[in-house]
């Protein structure tokens, strides 16, 4: 039952295991996003995804869109101590810096004390001429002498690391990630620890000296040996979670779609209730409802979109519902994409193995009888079974527009539902590689996708995904058995239990949080890499925005030429059948995966190689004074810890940051205190618990169309439907510390540069 680790013999067996996303969390958040592969570790580690615009869905992580050097954060603050005026991405490669002298009107309220003078007497400063000068005379006559008997050292050289990542990257080829992609689909449909071992052996076979399997034995929910089904009490009509009504032929024919339409880890049995629509299930929706009955007990009709799945699924259940029937509203999916008739499968699992919340699925382990996650029983059903149960037209188009689903104004319906899933223990797997770094081998950039988990529902962008990442280790080690190596180390990993709430890349942090803590640099996400053939849609944090603007090759010059989904947000928790959507049919000549190959490399090289860690603590302020600009945070304290954070960080950034890019003044133990805390910039954002389905780093918000921090709004919402105003004040409180802490954080990483260089001198 616990992990088990076997390697591919190579000379140089490494003992140290990496973590990946945001490094540094006691406590796992209770949402779930297609991005966040771990919210486990959420600080130090600093995250970028590039991933193709998508047509069926837009991501739930993808406030930090970037559409070139014209969209940023900062628009103007009503406040005249506060300046807020928007500072511009620089495409330049020194843009992290410039940037400072960008902002002409800025007065900064934080400066460096002066040291203390002393004065002098005359006869003081006239010792100190004197000795100086009988010193000066003294080297000049050795270093004549010396300079006879040795010759001059060449001066040192900055390594060229544009040529060397030019070199690597163009190794990297459309033919070549095709033809990987194609040799992984060619895998028989085997469990998830055949198919890692198959990846392992592939990846050690392109020349990755260092790839281990990391097995798991965790809590799966997995489909019942007959259907979910849905009954209209008042006809007696049974519908599968298709829409298609239940019969022997039906059943044989869709027997995998059939079984595979459900919710993951949702409330087992039988429920006969009321049926009332709810929409999306916002707090708006909820208190409309509430006003006209009781919904004790009854089956919410509830469209995906708009909020994460399982912080309506919260708001749900406090409100006493017994069952949700949820579904995906055809007006939010593009005009191209037609999943009416299709089920869907969802995940009701926050992150991890739900028996061993909170620590890994080792050997020995507690395990807590958690079979279900919430009370509700939840089903997923298609477009076509929601109009059947409100008694709708099958055709919801009229005249190029589409009508929203909705309830008529009278209506009634008592429905049947029927779940029957089955918990058990399976072994899942994690690949592990490794490419050990010279320089600083114990620091870590890790790269992560994942793998086959379910027959059905596996979809073909594990395949996708899975074969970026080969191509790129492929072009490395190419260059690696030339003698070139990275400095710092870069960890390749391929999650097995993605569907059911990326219970592998959860368990491996949990295994070896400690290590990653400590270790982590940056995390790259390659989940479902190519969704569409529209836009590029990069997704970072704030400290690397900068460099995500200036590594992508793709840039927009107007707003307008970067065009956006306008689908509504979260449908991606909305797992539809493999035959869904086909990759070669969105990409056939592989040109966007290389792109996207080539990006990802292009970032995981720079972060891998620079001697100073291409973050931007300037960044991070300016997100929150931004994240500050709505009414419900207009506090005086917020705005004033906002300011000397940014103070804080602009001086950092100038003072610190400046000169250890410069090699002249570069000095090794400068860089390392500077990258040490560089690592952790994110940490001081990371609240205790975070509300269902929102990250704990209060950076990241959840739609892109609001600028607030989501921690707050989530509050100011809570307020309004339990009518107090004690969430908002704690929710405020975790806020306003974090930002402190931040500047106590940036304000201490100045004084120890500061006590160091006085010291020296």
């Amino acid at each position: 039952m616990g992990e088990n680790e076997s390697s591919v013999p190579s000379p140089s067996q490494q003992d140290k295991k990496m973590a990946y996303h945001k490094v540094n969390a006691d406590q796992r958040a209770q949402g779930h996003s297609p991005y966040l592969d771990n919210d486990e570790l959420q600080a130090t580690a600093l995250e970028l995804e590039w991933d193709m615009e998508k047509e069926l869905e837009e991501p739930g992580f993808d406030h930090f869109r970037l559409d070139g050097a014209v969209q940023h954060h900062l628009g103007n603050s009503q406040s005249p101590d506060l300046d807020l005026e928007p500072i511009q991405p620089s495409s330049s490669p020194k843009g992290r810096f410039q940037r400072l002298q960008e902002d002409p009107d800025y007065i900064s309220h934080y400066t460096r004390q002066a040291p203390k003078s002393n004065r002098c007497s005359f006869f003081q400063i006239l010792k100190v001429f004197c000795t100086a000068l009988i010193l000066f005379i003294f080297g000049i006559l050795i270093g004549y002498y010396a300079r006879k008997k040795c010759p001059s050292p060449s001066p040192s050289q900055e390594p060229n690391n544009a040529h060397t990542y030019h070199e690597i990257l163009k190794e990297i080829k459309a033919e070549h990630i095709q033809q990987i992609y194609r040799d992984l689909l060619q895998f028989p449909r085997e469990d998830d620890v055949d198919i890692a071992m198959k990846i392992l052996v592939q990846w050690s076979s392109q020349g990755l000296e260092d790839v281990r399997l990391v097995n798991y034995s965790v809590l799966l929910d997995l489909p019942g040996s007959s259907s979910n089904t849905v009954t209209l009490k008042n006809s007696g009509e049974c519908f599968y979670p298709s829409g298609q009504q239940c019969n022997r032929e039906t059943k044989t024919l869709h027997s995998q779609d059939l079984l595979y339409s459900y919710a993951a880890y949702s409330a087992k049995g039988t429920l006969e209730a009321e049926l009332v629509d709810v929409q999306y299930g916002t707090v708006a929706d909820l208190i409309r409802i509430q006003a006209i009955t009781n919904v004790t007990k009854k089956i919410a009709l509830l469209k995906l979109g708009q909020s994460p799945l399982l912080y309506k699924l919260s708001l749900l259940e406090d409100a006493g519902f017994g069952g949700v029937l949820l579904y995906v509203d055809p007006c939010d999916l593009p005009k191209t994409t037609d999943l009416t008739d299709k089920a869907f499968m969802v995940s009701l699992n926050g992150g991890g193995d739900p028996s061993t919340p909170g620590y890994a699925s080792i050997d020995g382990s507690y395990r807590q009888n958690r079979l279900n996650l919430t009370t509700l029983l939840v089903q997923p059903i298609s477009a076509v079974l929601a109009k059947k149960l409100i008694s709708l037209p099958e055709d919801t188009v009229q005249k190029d527009r589409c009508i929203p689903l909705q309830w008529p104004a009278a209506g009634k319906k008592i429905i049947s539902l029927n779940i029957q899933s089955v918990t058990t223990y399976k072994t899942i797997s994690n690949v592990i590689g490794y490419l050990k770094g010279t320089v600083f081998p114990d620091r870590y950039v890790i790269i992560g996708s994942h793998h086959n988990s379910l027959n059905i529902y596996s979809g073909q962008e594990w395949a996708s995904s899975t074969a970026i990442i080969t191509a790129f280790i492929q072009a490395l080690t190419l260059k690696v058995k030339k003698g070139w190596r990275p400095d710092r180390t870069i960890v390749f990993c391929s999650w097995g239990g993605t569907l059911f709430g990326n219970i592998g890349s959860y368990e491996w942090a949990e295994d070896f949080k400690r290590v990653l803590q400590r270790n982590v640099v940056a995390y790259l996400s390659l989940h479902n890499p190519v969704t569409g053939n529209s836009t590029l849609h990069p997704v970072a944090s704030p400290s690397l925005q900068q460099l995500a603007a200036e590594s992508q090759s793709i840039k927009c010059v107007e707003k307008t030429r970067c065009p956006g989904s306008n689908n509504s947000s979260f449908l991606s928790e909305a797992l539809f059948p493999v035959h869904a959507t086909k990759t070669e049919e969105l990409d056939p000549s592989f040109s966007l995966h290389e792109t996207i190959a080539k990006l990802t490399g292009q970032v995981t090289l720079q972060i891998a190689n620079e001697p100073v860690l291409p973050f931007n603590a300037l960044d991070i302020a300016l997100e929150v004074q931004n994240s500050l600009k709505g009414d419900e945070a207009d506090i005086p304290q917020l705005l004033a810890v906002a300011s000397r954070l940014r103070d804080t960080a602009e001086l950092f950034q100038s003072d610190e940051m400046r000169p250890a890019n410069d090699p002249k003044e570069r000095a090794p133990i400068r860089v390392r205190m500077l990258n040490d805390v560089l690592q952790s910039l994110e940490k001081s954002f990371l609240i205790h618990r975070a509300p269902p389905g929102l990250y704990r780093n209060i950076l990241y918000r959840l739609d892109e169309r609001t600028s607030q921090f989501s921690v707050l709004l989530e509050a100011l919402e809570h307020c309004k439907l339990h009518q107090s105003n004690e969430t908002i004040q704690a929710a405020l409180s975790e806020v306003l510390n974090s930002i402190n802490s931040a500047q106590v954080y940036f304000k201490a990483g100045l004084d120890v540069f500061e006590t160091t260089l006085a010291g020296k001198k």
